[in-house]
């Protein structure tokens, strides 16, 4: 669970820095926000006009991070076999595709309309709500080779008006992102 939290941030942190001038709208904001409840309290909230964000790209130096693509090195499962998997999962209906329970925690991942759902639940409590319209998981999917184009699912994004992205409660972590 601390590997997906840790995934989560990263990727909603440089989505935050991803946008392409042409897809922008005037009034499209991207939010984060993240609270911990710690010894010392700490909380972080960004809001970001859509118009700034492609000009805080630019500032993005790094290997596996090249104009709004993101490589992986994941020894798991490749960016080539998630676009595989995706492509038979987008062919269906809506469906549960996972479900995972024990006494204390239940994870489903299912496809509901146009979105695919992943919820995680501890002691009853909701932990992880992502909701992600499918037209965004196939822009992120697009890029060629092992790369995941988070600009091109911002833009998705964008256009879909998708409001709340993924909220998280993971004990004493809080983590919200979405755009309006």
């Amino acid at each position: 669970m601390k590997r997906f939290l840790s995934w989560s941030t990263v990727l909603a942190l440089f989505l935050a820095l991803i946008s392409p001038l042409e897809a922008q709208k005037k009034d499209a904001w991207f939010h984060l926000e993240v609270k911990e409840n710690k010894t010392e309290p700490e909380y972080v909230k960004v809001n970001l006009p859509i118009a700034m964000v492609d000009v805080a790209l630019n500032l993005v130096k790094d290997k596996q991070f090249n104009k709004g693509r993101l490589k992986l090195h994941s020894s798991d499962i490749s960016i080539t076999d998630m676009k595989k998997i995706w492509n038979e999962l987008r062919k269906s209906g809506n469906a549960e595709f996972v479900t995972v329970e024990n006494k204390n925690e239940t994870v489903r991942v299912a496809k509901e309309g146009n979105h695919v759902v992943v919820k995680i639940t501890e002691n009853k409590n909701p932990k992880v709500d992502l909701r992600i319209p499918v037209s965004v998981v196939d822009a992120l999917l697009a890029a060629e080779g092992d790369e995941l184009d988070l600009k091109a699912a911002l833009v998705a994004m964008q256009k879909q008006n998708v409001g709340d992205i993924l909220t998280v409660n993971d004990n004493n972590t809080q983590v919200r992102i979405w755009i309006d």
